[in-house]
């Protein structure tokens, strides 16, 4: 069955709301354009999966949606979402083999259908981890030094305001020499966060060729 991605179900959202603040407007038939154009780019999406929708849009369709039953229309359409496969244990060992005594996050407890990338800190040592799916599907990893000052400011991977802090990578600047320099801006300080904002998986891959 073919599903669409996390991050295009955060669009899904995004798009969903901005209908619902159309909505509120005094005169909705002066905006019929612009919902007509909201309405079609939501349907376009899951069509992409050829996923039939037409009873989603209908539901949507409606200046009495509220946010309440958008969400619950939206869990219902869960089910078209394709989940985060998890790194095992080992595959993260892998991944930052340099790291010694790797404090993985607890997966069980991540809802991997709002997982477009996995992202946690470790506090005590002031590290943030990534790990995502690259274009060719296989897991890639970055890690650098998390700010625990937070900010209220817009993230460099998902775009949205949230309470962001300052990520540095540490990269080798001249092999020979052995000389580094940090490299890194504000993100998200709570990945899952960034998660739920994420639009465009375009931004992340973005962020980490920028951070390397």
């Amino acid at each position: 069955m073919n599903q669409i991605k996390v991050y295009e179900f955060v669009k899904v959202k995004t798009l969903i709301y901005q209908l619902i603040r159309l909505y509120r407007t005094n005169d909705i038939k002066a905006h019929s354009t612009q919902k007509n154009i909201l309405l079609n780019e939501i349907e376009g999406i899951f069509q992409s999966y050829g996923i039939d929708v037409i009873e989603f849009i209908k539901a949507i369709d409606d200046v009495q949606l509220t946010k309440k039953k958008a969400d619950h229309l939206l869990e219902g359409m869960k089910v078209h979402v394709q989940y985060f496969d998890m790194p095992t244990q080992a595959q993260l060992n892998k991944l930052f083999r340099k790291v010694k005594k790797l404090k993985a996050p607890d997966i069980n407890t991540i809802d991997t259908k709002e997982t477009s990338y996995l992202g946690w800190n470790d506090v005590s040592a002031n590290r943030k981890y990534i790990v995502y799916k690259n274009e060719t599907d296989q897991f890639e990893g970055i890690y650098g030094e998390i700010s625990p000052n937070k900010v209220k400011g817009f993230c460099n991977i998902c775009n949205a305001e949230s309470d962001v802090a300052l990520f540095l990578n540490k990269t080798k600047q001249n092999k020979s020499e052995g000389t580094y320099t940090k490299k890194g801006d504000y993100i998200c300080h709570d990945s899952v966060k960034c998660n739920q904002n994420l639009e465009n998986i375009e931004d992340l891959y973005e962020f980490v060729e920028r951070t390397k």
